[in-house]
């Protein structure tokens, strides 16, 4: 079984204050209204770490995991507002030295933003349209021990606010930072225990079917959501006990861009796409994050760009069924957020 849970038999919790210094950068002419902002915000984490020899073993690092609660001033309060999210996190992370230890972060949850697109009082936000959207943030993490069970933090991470395509306009918001933070210990890691036996790692590809559905409008205008249903055939090859990769082929029937294609006056209406991808992801625990780069194979009207890029969080229920949240997206406009189940094959 190839996403088996890590041995968490010994867990270690702490929490985490950090402050957040970030500035936000027009990654089109459609958003340059928002140069010059620099986020600022408060974060509060709640992890844990699985601190045995077994663990180490299992991933080729110290798995650390939690959840996040952050709190942002985006900096024009007219035109952005404020947010507050709420998310998921997973880190792997590497003892360097006794004091030094070096993580790689990957999250996804869900923001509240204040001052969301409106036609009549806030025409200039283009970022984004709904008032709860996605949050993705990956980064670096530092940490300096000054004490058994205390350390100092300092982070660099890549902030992403969007709806998914769920409605127009979607441009996004990317605000990377830098985060400097103080950790604190409930008892005393031990990041000591390094790996000491080469994990064990399946040989063998394994087979996933996939399911999804998502909802979007299709202008800027408009309230109406328009269906995308679609399926996926996967194979998994683990890299060691925290990474894998993936390659994907995908089929969709995307209503939203038959519609979007109706009001263009565009005469062929096709609603099917295919496209093939490959990717990377984390496996800690039950919990697993992965990202891809695909391109269309089979795409009659080329509304999109023919390269899109997908980042999936899912859990594992048990052996064979898993559930989800995808976000696809065409360089950086989201296309749209869905959910999906997912059936082990083999």
């Amino acid at each position: 079984m190839f996403f088996s849970s890590l041995l968490l038999a010994q867990q270690i919790s702490g929490i985490s204050f950090a402050d957040n210094t970030t500035a936000a950068f027009a990654q089109t002419n459609r958003v340059s209204n928002i140069t010059g902002a620099k986020p600022q915000g408060i974060q509060f984490d709640y992890y844990k770490i699985g601190d045995s020899q077994e663990n180490s073993n299992a991933c080729n690092c110290i798995p650390k995991s939690g959840i996040s609660l952050s709190y942002f001033n985006l900096d024009k309060p007219d035109l952005l507002g404020n947010a507050l999210s709420a998310s998921l996190f997973i880190e792997p992370q590497y003892s360097i030295t006794n004091r030094y230890v070096f993580g790689i972060r990957a999250q996804a949850g869900f923001v509240y933003a204040t001052k969301k697109f409106d036609i009549n009082t806030n025409p200039g936000n283009l970022t984004y349209s709904s008032n709860i959207s996605n949050y993705l943030a990956l980064g670096i993490s530092n940490y300096y021990f000054i004490n058994p069970k205390t350390a100092l933090n300092l982070s660099f991470i890549f902030n992403h606010i969007s709806n998914g395509g769920i409605k127009d306009p979607n441009n996004g918001l990317n605000f990377p930072g830098v985060n400097i933070g103080l950790n604190y210990f409930f008892e005393k890691p031990n990041y000591n225990k390094s790996v000491r036996v080469k994990p064990k790692v399946e040989k063998s590809i394994s087979s996933y079917l996939t399911l999804f559905y998502a909802a979007t409008t299709s202008s800027n205008f408009s309230t109406k959501k328009y269906s995308i249903f679609g399926l996926e055939l996967s194979g998994v090859k683990k890299i060691n006990g925290v990474l894998f990769t993936s390659a994907t082929f995908s089929l969709y029937q995307d209503k939203a861009v038959q519609q979007k294609l109706k009001q263009d006056s565009v005469s062929a209406q096709s609603q099917y796409r295919c496209g093939i991808a490959s990717g990377i992801g984390f496996n800690m625990g039950k919990v697993n994050f992965a990202s891809s780069l695909g391109i269309y194979v089979y795409d009659p009207i080329n509304y999109y760009s023919r390269i899109y890029h997908q980042h999936e969080l899912s859990y594992q229920l048990n052996k064979q069924w898993a559930i989800g949240v995808n976000l696809k997206a065409h360089t950086y406009i989201a296309n749209y957020t869905d959910i999906r189940i997912k059936y082990l094959l083999n």
